[in-house]
């Protein structure tokens, strides 16, 4: 099976000494988009991306920096947000990381389809970013690719990637397609939510816990078990795992 992830917006190059690092899968799109940000000033970033200024200019100095013949940093030690910090990729042992490249992807709006030890660059976008690449939205630039590019490993689908990234490939599922999604909620004033924060931890938990256990059933995924979330039978269905908790 195969586990998707969302990208995180905080990046940080890490070194890993012995990685063979491999290319993404996407070249000639990410140049396409690479090259349309170049063409933005730190000011317009910051209107199109709705960031600080700060923020703006540092995204805007990635995007002037940014080139492909740049090998940069395995994708699974790049992103520092909460889900990958948890996921916390750098203790792995080099047997890890090979069974996580070939069991985890990261869906990116720059990159389309990352396996963990695609070498990448710092950046930021968001797929979500109201932008027009000769005339179409990011969902509709990167189209089918994402769903062909996994539909060809002809393995079970492990949703564990937010709505957003979700979104760029599950319309173009079709109804054999073995695609699974991981929701974690908590009951809090007699309700069952999902909380953003706990769920990007959770995330980053279970790819962790998949990694270490070798799992390449879904049904194993049952056995799941972080801070009192556990499987809960009765709200899952085949498409849907729902792992719950009581509100401390």
């Amino acid at each position: 099976m195969i586990a998707i992830l969302s990208p995180a917006k905080n990046m940080l190059p890490a070194m890993h000494n012995g990685l063979t690092l491999s290319r993404p899968a996407f070249p000639e799109k990410t140049q396409q988009l690479a090259e349309q940000f170049q063409n933005y000033a730190s000011w317009e970033l910051e209107s199109l991306m709705k960031i600080n200024p700060e923020l703006a200019l540092k995204a805007y100095l990635d995007f002037q920096d940014f080139s492909l013949e740049k090998p940069g940093t395995a994708a699974i030690l790049t992103y520092h947000g909460l889900a990958f910090q948890h996921l916390n990729a750098p203790s792995f042992s080099p047997d890890e990381l090979a069974f996580a490249d070939r069991h985890v992807r990261i869906v990116s709006a720059l990159y389309g389809l990352l396996r963990p030890l695609d070498g990448i660059l710092p950046y930021r976008l968001e797929m979500q970013t109201k932008v027009k690449i000769n005339g179409k939205n990011l969902y509709a630039f990167w189209g089918d690719l994402l769903y062909q590019a996994l539909a060809k490993e002809h393995q079970p689908i492990i949703n564990l990637a937010s709505l957003e990234y979700s979104k760029a490939i599950s319309p173009y599922l079709q109804p054999s397609d073995p695609w699974m999604t991981c929701q974690f909620l908590v009951c809090r004033a007699g309700k069952w939510k999902a909380l953003a924060t706990e769920s990007k931890m959770a995330r980053g938990e279970m790819v962790r816990w998949i990694v270490q256990n070798r799992v390449q059933n879904p049904c194993d995924l049952q056995d799941f078990t972080w801070q009192n979330y556990r499987f809960a039978p009765l709200r899952s269905r085949d498409s849907l795992y729902v792992f719950t908790k009581e509100w401390d």
